[in-house]
C-alpha cells in the first residue's frame, strides 16, 4: 500500500476515535445533568412534627450558598398561605464548609414573657399548620441558582418546657460477640446537629469505643455499631449535658427557667449512663 494511503487510513482512525469520544462526553453530561448545579440535601428536624416553642431548622446544600442573603430567600407560610411576620433570627450561621445554614426561628417571640412575644406573638401556635419555603432564586456562592423552589410543610403541638432527663430514654444493648448497634430511643425528637456529636459510647476504663453513630425516627432514635464485637463488660453512654430537644431544653435546664418553681435539676457536664451487652442468642436445636 502506498505511503501516502496508509497516513490517510491513520488519520481516518484518529477522527473516527476523536467523534466518538466526544459523543461520550455529550452523552455522560446529558444524562448525568449539570453537576454544578446547588441542590438541597436535607432539613433537621426531618418530621413534620414540631412544638411550637421550636427554634431551629438546620439546611443542608450540596454545595456552598451565597451568604449574606438568606432572609431574602427564607420564607414561613401559615396554614392560609400568608406570610408569618418576621419569623427568623437576622443572625446568619454557617457551618465551615458553608453547606449547612442554622435557621432560627425568633427566640425572642418563641420565648414567653420577652417584649417581642408580648408585642408580635410567637412565631409558632399550637395545633397550626405551616410551611417553610427555600427560593429557588438562592444562588451558589458561584451564581448558579436552586432552580426551584423547596417547601417543607409541618404542624406544631404544644410547647416544650421540660428539662431533658436521661433516665427517660430507652436502651436497646445489641449482644455480647456481635457487632448489632446498640439502639436508644428518645421520648420525642432531639436536636440532630447536637445530637450527632454529644453522645457517644466508652468502655469500662472510660476510653472511646469506636464504631458508627446512625440517627433514624426523626431524630427519636441514635445507634451505635461498634467496629469490634461486645464484650462482656460494663459500658457507658456519655451525653454532654448540652445536649438539647427542639426547644432548647437541655440536660442543664430548661430554655425557660420558672423563677417561682423549683431549680432546675443539677447534672455533671457529661451525664452517664452505664448499661452492659446483652446476653448473646443461643440457637434452638430442633
Amino acid at each position: 500500500m502506498p505511503r501516502s494511503c496508509r497516513g490517510a487510513r491513520w488519520m481516518n482512525r484518529g477522527l473516527q476515535s476523536a467523534i466518538a469520544l466526544g459523543i461520550a462526553w455529550y452523552c455522560a453530561v446529558a444524562f448525568a445533568g449539570d453537576p454544578g448545579k446547588p441542590a438541597i440535601t436535607a432539613i433537621y428536624p426531618s418530621g413534620d412534627v414540631v412544638p411550637a416553642n421550636h427554634l431551629k431548622f438546620y439546611i443542608h446544600f450540596s454545595e456552598p450558598m451565597r451568604q449574606g442573603v438568606f432572609l431574602q430567600h427564607c420564607a414561613l407560610l401559615d396554614a392560609r398561605r400568608q406570610p408569618v411576620l418576621d419569623p427568623f433570627r437576622e443572625t446568619e450561621l454557617w457551618s465551615e464548609d458553608r453547606k449547612r445554614l442554622t435557621l432560627w426561628l425568633h427566640p425572642g417571640r418563641q420565648k414567653t414573657g420577652v417584649n417581642l412575644n408580648e408585642e408580635f406573638g410567637p412565631v409558632l401556635r399550637a395545633n397550626g399548620s405551616y410551611t417553610l419555603v427555600i427560593s429557588g432564586k438562592w444562588p451558589s456562592e458561584n451564581g448558579v441558582p436552586l432552580g426551584a423552589d423547596f417547601a417543607k410543610t409541618f404542624r406544631a403541638t404544644e410547647r416544650a418546657t421540660a428539662q431533658l432527663d436521661a433516665s427517660t430514654w430507652q436502651l436497646k444493648p445489641a449482644p455480647i460477640g456481635s457487632t448489632a448497634p446498640l439502639e436508644v430511643r428518645f421520648p420525642a425528637p432531639l436536636d440532630r446537629a447536637l445530637l450527632q456529636r454529644c453522645i457517644r459510647v466508652a468502655g469500662p476504663d472510660g476510653q472511646p469505643v469506636s464504631g458508627t453513630i446512625t440517627i433514624a425516627q426523626h431524630e427519636r432514635q441514635w445507634s451505635f455499631t461498634p467496629n469490634t464485637p461486645w464484650r462482656a463488660t460494663d459500658c457507658h453512654l456519655l451525653a454532654d449535658s448540652i445536649l438539647e430537644d427542639l426547644a432548647g431544653n437541655s440536660l442543664t435546664r430548661p430554655f425557660e427557667v420558672d423563677l417561682r418553681a423549683a431549680a432546675p435539676k443539677r447534672v455533671p457536664s457529661v451525664v452517664d449512663v452505664p448499661f452492659r451487652p446483652a446476653a448473646p442468642v443461643r440457637e434452638t436445636l430442633i
